[in-house]
């Protein structure tokens, strides 16, 4: 193995400029180096310089700027093998103290010598030796380092001793071992005592730890520096479980944990609720602090399972024994055994661990008396009615951390062979590390791959049963908690199993449960409390995955098919009832209310996951009910891909359930859905599908409307001829059942047809013969209908005259009846026609008036449209 110095290097960087740099760096690994980020930017070219001075091409594979540092990766055939990475620590700065002795070893431009012409001037390397103090630059969060070491002068005033050592890696020692904590970012001028600025590696290399490099690097095993000297002699009290060598993270929560229970331990007795549900690892946390707490807690630090304790007084005679109190010298007398205890207690700092507490009656007696002791509770509640506690809940791990965790078990060899089934466990574990560790352990007993394992899980029948270790258990973990409940909540936990959805509100628990609002929210409170359930905002409820397909087992074990099946479908009946409340309004499907929209907002993904599930069930009539309501909320919210997957589900619904009216509809909504996702050509034998199924329903004036919805798709394909097919057909329906209105509706479609197509002669014939018949009729709706349309015929034969007298009185008479919408599209049109003729001002006053009907409507994409057109036209005169 190479010397420490060997793995100083020169950082090389060419410039577009094509002048060269130098700096410091270190090879931390086989070939990675690491270097200050400023030492790398706008390179052109990357060498690394060894202390032989030969010299290797590298490329930056990680630069992060703002904290200065960059790792290099070695290129080419370099990749000695007696270069194993170096070890990482992390400056604690909640400590006073001093990390060190640390150096660093770079190339400062002081070194350069004379170099041949044409090559990269060479330097020597020299050696700072230092410490760091813990408490300097906090605000910054960058850290001194203090200069031992005496450089030579660089000549020249304002000129840093230090120059070129940006870079270098500061390497601290503790005891027989040694670190990188920080790289070299600024080096101060020569007046003044010697400071080098460093950036530490804490947040770097967690942002790291995930990568190929960090893995390699060892990232996600960073130490803290300074580490706590090693205990005082201990009296031998103390009966902790080992610490687990794959411990994973926690660091915040142990940070806090040990500041709670040491800052004012001369003062008070400390206690602290470790709370968090079942399998998430309390007790392996307050272990693992008790362990890490060694030199505060020197008399004793003891553990006690307090639901193994049959009383208060037998966990009293557990904490006797393990203080060293043999059996036969154990007063007798329950009052002389207290007074002993807490006499035991007083002998010096000690560290009392009361183990799965579930009622604050269980704690209480065994509380310390006088300060100088700490105790850590572990519990699946909050033990709200301990009084003086502090409360650190703990929650399932992040998947990340999920991972390091498996990995730390399975060897990272086996998780880098198949990253992504790793990856796909944990997340199906969401993140429970009693879950990981019997997944993990299981893979490494039975030599299964992950990608076999994976598979396994997947199946939700079984996947708790799968969880089951040797001595211990998913199941029989949830069990304890479940069996603690009263039999309604026990009950409603039962029902919670059956929805779908990722979280849920009281109001749909109590209808799916059968309860009502009150004691709904009483019985989701005691949930919560015994983290069966977990509060995720404002009368929001979740639950854990795992935890949700335990709530379906035990439904399934204790209740019958019939009452799973109607409190299923009293949940869907919930989420039906609450949308078509709304949306049965009238107007609501073009302009939903803001309360639905909201509700939306949050709702969206239970209900997709909830009609998944309808429809997996059977239950098709809510299918089609439910998505029925949804159409206004999707189409406002432009959601398409929600709308393709809701109406793709109510197609195959309504279908089954033979309800034609249903059926069509959803089809020409999918249709929309698709078209508006770019995917308009799968559309044609959705319509196709619609026309067979209105040709059953005997009514040929659906059919009708059918073929003019059919045409108009085919015109947004730019179809225009066989959009016109289609047209011909609807009219043939509408005259041969003498539906002169329906004749008149589907006359604009067909001129658009025609205008597509750049015949505007035609449309206007078209138009000119539907307004004839409306006229006869004397329907003044239907002149108006033809009337703006025939304007665009008009405009576009260049008739602005005739256009601008057609559109007028489509104005005139939105105007009238109030409707804001259809005025804002007539002065559109108006301003138009009179930008065609050369009147801007007379435009600017149409599209100005229509872009204040479309903002308090509120319409903005309209409102974008017509904001850009008075844009273009205030160029315009």
């Amino acid at each position: 193995m190479p010397e420490p110095t060997a793995r100083a290097v020169e950082i090389l960087r060419r410039s577009p400029a094509d002048l060269w740099y130098a700096g410091s760096g270190h090879l931390v690994g086989r070939r990675w180096v690491l270097t200050a980020a400023h030492n790398v930017v706008d390179a052109g070219t990357l060498l690394v310089r060894r202390v032989d001075e030969t010299e290797h091409p590298a490329e930056a594979v990680a630069v992060d700027e703002p904290a200065d540092i960059a790792l290099l990766e070695v290129t080419g055939d370099f990749a000695p093998d007696d270069l194993p990475p170096l070890r990482f620590a992390g400056v604690d700065r909640s400590r006073t103290g001093e990390v060190g002795p640390c150096w660093a070893i770079g190339f400062p431009r002081w070194k350069e010598r004379p170099s041949e012409s044409g090559c990269v001037p060479r330097r020597d390397s020299a050696q700072l030796k230092g410490v760091i103090p813990t408490g300097s630059n906090l605000r910054t969060n960058l850290l001194e380092l203090r200069v031992t070491s005496v450089p030579s002068p660089a000549g020249g005033r304002g000129v840093s001793e230090w120059q070129g050592m940006s870079g270098s890696v500061v390497l601290a020692q503790d005891g027989p071992d040694v670190f990188a904590v920080g790289v070299v970012t600024e080096h101060h001028l020569s007046e003044g005592v010697s400071v080098l600025i460093v950036a530490p590696l804490d947040a770097w290399a967690a942002a790291m730890r995930d990568t190929r490099w960090g893995r390699e690097l060892g990232l996600g095993d960073l130490v803290r520096l300074p580490r706590p000297p090693g205990p005082r002699p201990s009296t031998g009290h103390v009966n902790l479980r080992r610490s687990l060598p794959d411990f994973t993270d926690r660091d915040e929560v142990i940070a806090k944990a040990g500041a709670l229970l040491t800052e004012r331990l001369t003062e008070t007795c400390p206690l602290l609720v470790l709370h968090g549900m079942a399998g998430v690892g309390k007790t392996e946390l307050a272990n693992e602090i008790a362990h890490r707490l060694a030199s505060t807690f020197t008399y004793a630090r003891i553990r006690v399972d307090v639901a193994a304790a049959a009383t208060a007084d037998a966990a009293m005679v557990e904490v006797l024994a393990a203080c060293g109190l043999p059996g036969d010298e154990l007063p007798r007398d329950p009052g002389q055994r207290r007074r002993e205890f807490q006499k035991r207690l007083r002998q010096g700092p000690g560290l009392l661990l009361l183990d799965n507490v579930s009622e604050a009656r269980q704690a209480a007696p065994l509380l310390p008396e006088t300060p100088g002791t700490a105790v850590v509770v572990t519990s699946r509640t909050t033990l709200a009615s301990l009084d003086g506690a502090d409360r650190i809940r703990l929650d399932p791990l992040p998947d990340p951390e999920g991972l390091r965790l498996f990995e730390r078990i399975v060897g990272a060899e086996a998780v880098e062979r198949d990253h992504a089934s790793a990856q796909g466990i944990v997340e199906l574990l969401a993140g429970l590390p009693l879950a990981i560790r019997i997944a993990a352990a299981h893979l490494v007993m039975r030599g299964v791959s992950p990608a076999r394992y994976l598979s396994r899980l997947q199946d939700e029948t079984r996947r708790i049963s799968r969880l089951q270790g040797e001595d211990r258990g998913v199941r029989s973990s949830f069990e304890l908690s479940y069996r603690s409940l009263r039999p309604d909540t026990a009950r409603l936990f039962r029902h919670l199993g059956v929805l779908a959805g990722r979280d849920f509100t009281a109001e749909l628990v109590a209808r799916t449960g059968g309860a009502d609002d009150e004691d709904a929210e009483r019985m989701l409170g005691e949930l919560a409390d015994r983290h069966l359930v977990e509060v995720s905002g404002e009368d929001r409820y979740r639950l854990h995955d795992l935890l949700r397909l335990y709530a379906r087992e035990r439904m399934e074990a204790e209740e019958s098919d019939a009452a799973r099946r109607d409190a299923f479908r009293r949940s869907l009946d919930w989420y039906g009832d609450v949308l078509h409340e709304w949306m049965s309004r009238p107007g609501s499907h073009e302009k939903p209310p803001a309360d639905a929209v909201a509700w939306f907002a949050d709702e969206s993904l239970n209900v997709q996951a909830s009609l998944r599930a309808a429809a997996d069930a059977g239950e098709d009539r809510r299918v089609v009910r439910i998505s029925e309501s949804l159409y206004g909320l999707l189409f406002y919210r432009s959601h398409w891909e929600e709308m393709e997957a809701v109406k793709t589900l109510a197609v195959q619904a309504a279908r089954r359930a033979g309800d034609a009216p249903a059926e069509l509809g959803s089809l020409i909504h999918l249709a929309e859905a698709r078209r508006l996702l770019g995917r308009g050509a799968e559309a044609p034998p959705l319509y196709e599908r619609a026309l067979e199924v209105v040709r059953t329903m005997d009514d040929p004036g659906k059919e009708a409307w059918v073929l003019t919805h059919f045409g108009d798709f085919q015109c947004d394909l730019d179809q225009p001829e066989q959009a016109l097919d289609r047209y011909a057909e609807a009219q043939a329906i509408y005259r041969s059942r003498d539906d002169a209105a329906g004749e008149i509706w589907l006359a604009a479609h067909i001129a658009d047809a025609h205008r597509q197509r750049g015949r505007h002669a035609d449309a206007a014939r078209v138009l000119e013969e539907a307004m004839a018949l409306g006229e006869r009729r004397d329907d003044r709706d239907e002149i108006v209908w033809c009337a703006w349309h025939l304007a665009l015929a008009y405009e576009g034969l260049g008739r602005l005259a005739d256009a601008e007298a057609m559109i007028g009185t489509a104005v005139d008479f939105h105007r009238e009846i109030g409707n804001r919408a259809g005025l804002a599209t007539m002065l559109c049109i108006l301003g138009s026609v009179h930008r065609r003729a050369g009147r801007p001002s007379d435009a600017r006053r149409a599209y100005s008036e229509a872009l204040d009907l479309l903002v308090e409507i509120d319409a903005p994409t309209r409102v974008a449209q017509v904001r850009q057109i008075l844009a273009d036209l205030a160029g315009e005169g």
